[in-house]
């Protein structure tokens, strides 16, 4: 599948419809895509949609809608910031907001901003494919310049302004609460005159303190939006689900696939799946043949398109968030640092989803290192009623047993944050043992098959809640 997004402002609800020339010349000139080509288009507006390549024309393609799905609207994370002189460094400013996840542009005039030449053409040309390419159904609004005295900020927004005035009030960016909607104002190169910030605190703004070092415009911009931008991790966890074609309330269920198809997404694919490294001196890489094989069971019987060779997530590192699904295991002791635990809650409070399996020996070290990472929660028992064991594949009686640990029933709990399962739990069960290669283990088949059905149905919740 194209896993390029075009752009169709006056895309239909349904039907066929004719893309405009240019993205027509793209998709068929350039990523040369024949009929029956799957192809997803937003309207920049919310909606998303799946649909299959009708007529191959590079100045009018036709494609038939399949599935409409509306992407929940992003929380406001506004900008109000000085053009630049330089357009090269303005145009990357505006490219890099676009795809960090600003809604809302407001080129701002300050005393100290030098001139410079205003193209909202050429701008929104950049907006559009920045969106395109970061895979963002929602374009932001590229506001007319006003000068600071003029500007009128949303007062439904929490205002923060970024200076370098040290003997003015500034509140260290790693203390503040991203959940609040926000619009951050950042100055020109010579910054913000003193004059400036007070006029800016009576209109209701905060000081912003990025750091000891002292940054360009471009670059305090992208620092100041990348640490909101954590919030967007479940839309893009619901892209990453529809490209993938899962099944179920986003686009329904899985298509028939012809044998040539079926093999080859059993080997290729474009998401992959995160194997969680934590500190503490725990077999983090144990089950190796684990993951790749249960990328092959969900490519092949799901029609998904997941990468066959897993990854490793540092669990106190920033690429953590490029993964929507992972999954921890091991047979010993677990540490998160302080660092960590607060990472990793960042994560799974903004859209991502964790499945631990305790391989044995495992569990008295979750359950005190996940108090590190939600104080405020208890672990919870998954009734057999739960969805998680209903589709794709039905599992009579809940969670499967696939090995003896202390002659205990299988147990799935989970960690439940805002009525949703963010971390689930498989313990007293070793599902991870039944997803390895047939020789390791020796289980028997129909016992292995029901472990990678369970995996599967994990997967389908991560991805569809």
């Amino acid at each position: 599948m194209n896993t390029e997004l075009y752009l169709e402002p006056d895309l239909p609800q349904a039907g066929s419809f004719e893309l405009k020339p240019e993205e027509s010349r793209h998709l068929v000139r350039v990523r040369r895509e024949r009929e029956g080509a799957a192809v997803l288009v937003t309207n920049g507006r919310g909606w998303l949609a799946r649909c299959i390549l009708q007529k191959a024309l590079p100045t009018g393609a036709v494609l038939e809608i399949q599935t409409l799905h509306e992407v929940p609207a992003p929380l406001p994370l506004e900008l109000a910031v000085s053009p630049l002189h330089n357009e090269g460094r303005w145009e990357w400013l505006i490219e890099k907001a676009t795809e960090l996840g600003a809604t809302r542009i407001l080129p701002l005039v300050c005393e100290r901003t030098e001139h410079h030449r205003w193209k909202p053409d050429r701008l929104q040309r950049i907006i559009e494919s920045a969106m395109k390419q970061s895979l963002r159904c929602y374009q932001p609004f590229l506001a007319e310049p006003q000068t600071l005295q003029q500007w009128k900020p949303n007062p439904s927004l929490a205002l923060w302004t970024a200076h370098c005035h040290t003997h003015l009030p500034r509140i260290p960016i790693q203390q503040i609460d991203t959940d609040p909607p926000v619009c951050l104002v950042l100055g020109p190169e010579g910054d913000f005159s003193e004059k400036e910030v007070n006029h800016l605190a009576s209109l209701g703004a905060q000081g912003l303190d990025l750091g000891p070092h002292r940054l360009r415009t471009e670059t305090a911009t992208l620092a100041a939006l990348a640490h909101w931008t954590h919030r967007g991790s479940r839309l893009l966890l619901m892209l990453w689900c529809i490209v993938m074609g899962m099944g179920g309330g986003l686009l329904g269920h899985a298509q028939a696939q012809s044998p040539n198809m079926a093999a080859q997404n059993s080997t290729a694919g474009t998401i992959s799946l995160g194997r969680l490294r934590y500190g503490g001196g725990g077999d983090w890489y144990a089950n190796p043949s684990s993951l790749p094989n249960l990328a092959r069971f969900c490519n092949r019987h799901l029609g998904t398109s997941l990468k066959v060779q897993e990854e490793v997530a540092e669990v106190g590192s920033p690429d953590l968030f490029r993964f929507p699904w992972l999954h921890m295991t091991g047979h010993g002791r677990v540490l998160f640092t302080d660092a960590e635990a607060r990472n990793l809650r960042q994560y799974l409070t903004g859209g991502g989803f964790l499945h631990v399996d305790d391989n044995y020996g495992m569990d008295p070290y979750v359950r005190s290192e996940f108090k590190k990472v939600f104080p405020e929660l208890d672990w919870v028992r998954v009734g057999a009623d739960h969805p998680l064991y209903r589709a794709p594949f039905r599992m009579n009686g809940g969670l499967p047993k696939i090995h003896e640990h202390d002659g205990q029933p299988a147990q799935g709990l989970a960690l439940v944050w805002e009525n949703k399962i963010v971390v689930f739990y498989t313990y007293q069960c070793d599902l991870g043992d039944g997803w390895e290669d047939a020789s390791v283990h020796k289980d028997p088949e129909t016992l292995r098959t029901q472990a990678l059905q369970m995996g599967a149905n994990i997967l389908r919740y991560a991805f569809e809640h």
